[in-house]
């Protein structure tokens, strides 16, 4: 999917199944920056998933409006004819692959400009720094920060390994220390690839706490989060890194950041690996494509039977189809053009709950139909 952004003058292109951008007034902050007064630092967030591209606001001073109506919390699918405000400043949305677009309407209504000033009347009477009763767990041991001059921001795990498919609890803990207006509280669980983008890939972004308030000096904000990992993503490796980055938007200030690395496990391609190891099959390394959901490795057989065979080594590829998974072996011969290869597509439920004796024998059957007679 592809959309076209038009905020004021600033165009991009958004496009990918999980495409993601920041806009506002702040260009070090935003993909999508446009020098406005009426716009915050970080004004919104514009993002597409399972197909739709969806608007939300991330606490603005001046609101973000659709049609006349102010976003609250929550994101909001966008269609074709809507009229979009960030603060003064109109958003233009356009699906190029049907040239539909919301509507980008040129003067901001007299009506809407009154609402407008009205919020930023509110402004100057937000509520305190919220509290919390639950303060970060001591067991929470694994912990990193980042800090400047407004605050500190601490990311808190109870371990340094997960695993795809399940689930990454923490906590985050904001000390601020300085007197200003706090917007919202973020943790992104990122994915790094050394064919990838230099920023990474968020796979799950989590709003933890949604502003504004007025943070005094002092003020303590522990609060828990939950980040989903998507079955099928690729493990920790020399080309691939894991990390949990939070971030603490300030309105009228610098943003305070902080980042926590971890291990990610994939059990699937483990049980794979483990199965051929128990044949004597060793692997230097299963690499894994660019978001997963693809793997390759060379598995070297025994020595004295790739001698007696004429083998060089099994190619293995890995790859996750929905529900299913796909195994693939190809047999690299000395002197061979055209390698024989076998694939089998395994249920994930049935392979999952499959005791590791299974899963050897199992790839034991595919090596023997792949071998020479």
């Amino acid at each position: 999917m592809t959309v076209q952004l038009q905020l004021g003058s600033t165009q991009m292109r958004l496009e990918g199944l999980t495409a993601r951008v920041f806009a506002g007034r702040d260009p070090a902050a935003c993909q999508l920056a446009y020098m406005d007064p009426t716009l915050s630092r970080r004004h919104a967030e514009i993002y597409i998933e399972n197909g739709q591209c969806f608007l939300r606001d991330l606490g603005s001073a001046n609101g973000t409006w659709v049609d006349g109506q102010h976003l609250e919390h929550a994101a909001v699918a966008l269609r074709p004819g809507q009229q979009i405000w960030l603060g003064h400043v109109p958003l233009g949305v356009t699906w190029t692959a049907d040239g539909s677009q919301a509507q980008m309407a040129s003067v901001l209504p007299d009506d809407l400009r009154q609402r407008i000033a009205q919020r930023q009347a509110e402004q100057t009477q937000l509520p305190p720094t919220p509290t919390s009763s639950q303060p970060t767990p001591t067991e929470y041991a694994y912990r990193r920060q980042g800090h400047n001059d407004n605050g500190v921001l601490l990311l808190a795990l109870p371990q340094d390994t997960f695993f795809s498919g399940g689930e990454v609890q923490g906590f985050v803990e904001f000390t601020s220390l300085d007197r200003q207006t706090v917007a919202s509280i973020t943790v992104e669980l990122v994915e790094f690839h050394q064919r990838g983008g230099s920023h990474g890939h968020p796979w799950d972004r989590v709003l933890v706490r949604q502003g504004p308030w007025r943070a005094e000096h002092g003020d303590v904000l522990p609060l828990p989060f939950t980040l989903r990992v998507p079955p099928g993503t690729a493990m920790s490796s020399r080309s691939v890194s894991w990390e949990i980055r939070g971030t603490v938007d300030i309105n009228w200030a610098v943003d305070i950041h902080a980042s926590i690395p971890f291990t990610m496990r994939n059990p699937d391609v483990e049980r794979i690996r483990d199965a051929l190891g128990a044949m004597d099959y060793r692997v230097e390394e299963l690499e894994s494509a660019a978001l997963g959901q693809h793997f390759e490795g060379k598995f070297c057989p025994p020595a004295q039977l790739a001698r007696s065979l004429g083998i060089n080594e099994i190619d293995l590829a890995i790859e996750y189809l929905g529900a299913n998974l796909k195994i693939r072996m190809r047999l690299d011969r000395k002197g061979l053009h055209h390698a024989h290869a076998i694939d089998q597509v395994f249920e994930l439920a049935r392979l999952r709950s499959a005791s590791q004796d299974e899963m050897n024998v199992t790839m034991r059957a595919m090596l023997d139909q792949l071998m020479p007679k």
